[in-house]
């Protein structure tokens, strides 16, 4: 008997808030129709840091979430509250292994300054959060970004673009959704 994977884990990279975590895991059993376990890992974030940029590495965190990958999970979603950067930009909300199993998302510059602190009448940093979160996934299922802007898939360029956006996917990524889980879930072996 093959046994399909269909748990998504959430791994807390640092000081998250439970809070953060628990919206997220129920967001995710919402829209994706997947169990969602949160774990913790105290190993990844220091071998990511760039010192020099006091930022992390979102590429290395991404390599590092494949290998304590449990044997029943579907996705893995890393979550930090430290910064991110990938090699070819200064910052990341979030990044995924497009069509893989792992994304990573942080905190830290969705709360609206460049310094990571909450801006006063900022949007709730839980929107921000699980819209990322949820986009963040989508990469991992095959969605690229979408053209429309209220669309969750849509590419955030700051944090007006994440407020916009809405935590749900527009027909047509919602289509092909349905398609690429459906093969994650029921073709690969």
């Amino acid at each position: 008997m093959i046994i399909r994977p269909r748990i998504v884990y959430i791994v807390r990279l640092g000081e998250v808030e439970s809070s953060h975590l628990t919206v997220i895991s129920e967001s995710l059993q919402e829209h994706f129709g997947l169990e969602a376990k949160i774990i913790e890992d105290r190993t990844i974030l220091p071998s990511a840091l760039d010192a020099a940029r006091k930022q992390y590495n979102s590429n290395l965190i991404l390599k590092k979430l494949l290998d304590i990958l449990p044997a029943d999970a579907l996705k893995i979603l890393g979550v930090t509250d430290f910064d991110l950067f990938s090699p070819i930009f200064s910052y990341v909300f979030g990044e995924a292994q497009f069509g893989g199993k792992c994304a990573v998302i942080s905190t830290f510059r969705l709360r609206g300054h460049p310094d990571g602190k909450i801006l006063q009448g900022c949007p709730p940093l839980v929107s921000r959060i699980e819209k990322e979160a949820i986009h963040e996934l989508g990469h991992t299922f095959g969605l690229r970004h979408c053209a429309d802007p209220d669309c969750v898939m849509h590419y955030s360029v700051g944090v007006q673009c994440a407020d916009r956006k809405f935590a749900f996917f527009c027909p047509a990524c919602r289509e092909m959704m349905v398609w690429h889980m459906a093969t994650d879930l029921f073709l690969k072996i």
